[in-house]
């Protein structure tokens, strides 16, 4: 039996392609990392990438900003919606105040078969107690795109910062 050229040619193509690593292959789920940090030292820059895990992000802030919440999802996949919500209540001369921060997100897994890419984007809320009540600030947080899903390659990517409050959020991606 003879094979045609064309058919030959697709059968190695087709064999060539089962044995490429799959690190250009997106994962369904992954799991996203978000930290959030209020500057303690009103000099202090944050940096809009952090490379490294969580103790290098850690690390990275200490003695400048305190953490407000650090974060990992369960696994998620595309088009999924994160709520993260940290607040304190708390009368202020018989008025109700509120602190804290309340955020969500959308999860978009945009990857396609060349490469592997996620975006974030959303709407926090700053919650400001005062004598008088609470003070909302809202923060959009426009479509970032984050790092792929690599363990031990961390990229934390600034995805909000208010640098009037001193308010900065920062998203990794890890496989599930």
């Amino acid at each position: 039996m003879k094979i045609s050229p064309l058919l030959k040619t697709l059968s190695i193509l087709f064999i060539a392609m089962i044995m490429l690593p799959g690190s250009v292959m997106a994962y369904d789920e992954v799991r996203l990392n978000i930290a959030a940090f209020e500057k303690r030292n009103a000099t202090f820059e944050f940096d809009p990438i952090i490379m490294g895990k969580y103790s290098d992000l850690l690390a990275s802030m200490e003695s400048n900003a305190d953490i407000i919440f650090l974060n990992r999802t369960p696994p998620i996949r595309d088009k999924d919606m994160i709520n993260l919500q940290v607040d304190a209540m708390r009368m202020v001369k018989g008025v109700l105040s509120n602190g804290g921060l309340n955020c969500h997100f959308s999860f978009d897994n945009e990857s396609d078969e060349e490469s592997e890419f996620y975006s974030v984007a959303g709407l926090c809320t700053l919650l400001i107690a005062e004598n008088g009540g609470t003070r909302k600030v809202r923060a959009p947080i426009k479509r970032v795109m984050l790092s792929d899903a690599n363990y031990g390659n961390n990229i934390w990517m600034k995805v909000y910062e208010d640098k009037v409050n001193g308010i900065i959020l920062y998203a990794d991606v890890d496989p599930k």
